[in-house]
């Protein structure tokens, strides 16, 4: 298992560079020039002299590649340098960031992991039932809605018409009800669907059958054999999913006005701000990669049998 681990982490390395670099060179495609968006932010003049100072000062007055060598340097070194407009480090902009990106996305997967398990094991129940139908079909309408639709229709009713919750902004904890229950819908829909035909498959296996040939009832046996196995594949989709959770948060932060990584992203690409783009991509991918990492180890301890393969290296 600890060879299983590391040999993953090992692996991170080399993906993790060539996302560095495709950060990199792929934002240089942007139209639009950094150091004129700059002077444009400050209301300064935008004159040949100006803009060589900014270009020293902002360090973009060597070529791509020599850009690149400094900057893979102090990020080697956990520096991303500093915000053209804030000047502040670009940690700290992402920490400060990060942590409300965080609290919307741990609502979002509350939203999921509760609703899912309700309406998939309810679904997988009652499979064939008319309650069975229902929920699909509710999903299938879930997993349909855009994101930026379902947030401006909750935003009209529970906040313009009725008036119960917030429009934006997250001074309290009801700001978050709307923003993460719309960035949960989708994988709502989603997950449901894939944990009732989890369990469905899994309840055919010959060792659940096994299991009650033994003699324990249908309440152990699900919950000893068929639900552990079961999750294993909503895991995995909950690993990979996450990278798209957070990246999906960018379009209901700014419908929310929520101050997450999304705004600030989209902030920064506006601005051509270059260090603050570069450690999100980079910061994303790290993210992701963790998160897939950490659904393999969950679904190895769920499953004995992924246990024994990572156990002898598989």
């Amino acid at each position: 298992m600890i060879r299983y681990f590391v040999r993953q982490v090992i692996g991170l390395v080399p993906l993790l560079f060539l996302v560095s670099a495709a950060a990199f060179f792929l934002i240089r495609r942007l139209p639009g020039d950094p150091a004129t968006a700059y002077l444009n932010s400050i209301n300064a003049p935008v004159t040949e002299e100006s803009l060589a100072e900014v270009r020293g000062q902002l360090g973009l007055d060597g070529s791509v590649p020599e850009q690149y060598g400094k900057w893979l340097g102090q990020v080697l070194k956990g520096d991303l340098g500093y915000s053209y407009q804030t000047k502040r480090p670009v940690t700290e902009e992402l920490a400060s960031g990060l942590r409300y990106t965080a609290i919307l996305a741990g609502a979002a997967l509350l939203w999921i992991l509760v609703f899912s398990m309700l309406f998939g094991v309810f679904a997988a129940a009652r499979a064939g039932r008319l309650v069975d139908s229902a929920i699909r079909y509710l999903t299938f309408l879930g997993s349909a809605m855009p994101k930026f639709w379902l947030g401006y229709l909750l935003v009209q009713f529970f906040s313009l018409k009725w008036g119960v919750l917030p429009v934006q902004g997250a001074a309290n904890i009801k700001c978050l009800v709307l923003p993460s229950f719309t960035l949960a819908c989708s994988y709502i829909a989603t997950y449901t669907k894939l944990l009732r035909n989890s369990i469905l498959e899994v309840r055919n296996q010959p060792y659940v059958r096994y299991a009650r040939s033994r003699g324990f009832s249908a309440r152990q046996t699900a919950w000893r054999h068929v639900l552990p196995n079961a999750l294993t594949p909503v895991c995995t989709a909950l690993g990979l999913h996450l990278g798209g959770i957070l990246s999906g948060a960018v379009i209901v932060e700014n419908v929310f006005s929520w101050p997450g990584l999304g705004r600030m992203c989209i902030s920064a690409v506006t601005a051509r701000n270059y260090p603050i783009i570069q450690g999100y991509i980079l910061l994303m991918a790290l993210i992701f990669v963790l998160a897939n990492l950490i659904s393999d180890v969950i679904c190895v301890l769920l499953n004995p049998r992924l246990r024994f393969g990572a156990d002898e290296g598989i």
